[in-house]
Order: structure tokens, then C-alpha cells, then sequence
């Protein structure tokens, strides 16, 4: 995540360009208030948090692997979207957005068999 958001600035170039493109509208807020910095640390305490957590629930799980491969796809798509600034194609960009919904569906999928096997 925090590769991601160094990508965007890096690459980017200005931040009225970051306001204009960037499809994190949390990111969009940030740039508009002048919050960055603690944004970042916010969302990079959040991400860790968060798949930790998950993970150390799922770690007896049978669909841990599960949680393994949708925090990489995540981590993955973060990365491939601040590179998205650098490649500038709708292609590519549409990719990335797909790669997310991929991770999302991946979670609900899973949450859906845990919930049918603890219904069986």
C-alpha cells in the first residue's frame, strides 16, 4: 500500500493530476486536505492490522490459503496501481481496477463456503 501511494506522487507529477485521476477517493481527500502524511500511516497501520488479524483468524482454516493469496493479490494490485501512473492505458488501469474486484469476490466466496459449511 505504502509502495502504491509513493508510486502515484512519484510518478504522477502533480497533485492536481493526483485530484483529477487517482480512483481512491480516500486518497483524493487526503491530497485535498493536506493530510498525506497521516493518511499514510493511517492506511499502512489499517492494512497491517487488518491482515493480521484475518490471517490469525484463519490459521487453522482449511481456506487459509485462502486469506494467504487474497492479501498478495491486494498487496499485488496496490503495486500494479501506482505503476498504473507510470504506464498511463486505460487498459492497464482497468486491469488493476479488475484485479481488485477479483481479491473481493475471492473474499466473498470464501465467506460464503465457511458460512454454507457451518451450516451443513
Amino acid at each position: 500500500m505504502l509502495t502504491d501511494y509513493l508510486l502515484t506522487f512519484h510518478f504522477a507529477g502533480s497533485t492536481e493530476l493526483i485530484l483529477k485521476y487517482e480512483f481512491s477517493p480516500t486518497l483524493r481527500f487526503a491530497v485535498e486536505h493536506g493530510i498525506v502524511i497521516p493518511y499514510m500511516g493511517a492506511m499502512v497501520l489499517f492494512y497491517y492490522a487488518a491482515g493480521y488479524f484475518v490471517l490469525s483468524l484463519l490459521i487453522d482454516s482449511e481456506i487459509y490459503f485462502v486469506g494467504v493469496a487474497v492479501v498478495l493479490l491486494i498487496s499485488i494490485t496496490h503495486v500494479l496501481g501506482g505503476l498504473s501512473w507510470y504506464v498511463q492505458n486505460p487498459w492497464y488501469s482497468n486491469s488493476v481496477i479488475s484485479l481488485s474486484m477479483i481479491s473481493v469476490l475471492t473474499t466473498l466466496l470464501a465467506f460464503g463456503y465457511e458460512v454454507l459449511k457451518k451450516t451443513n
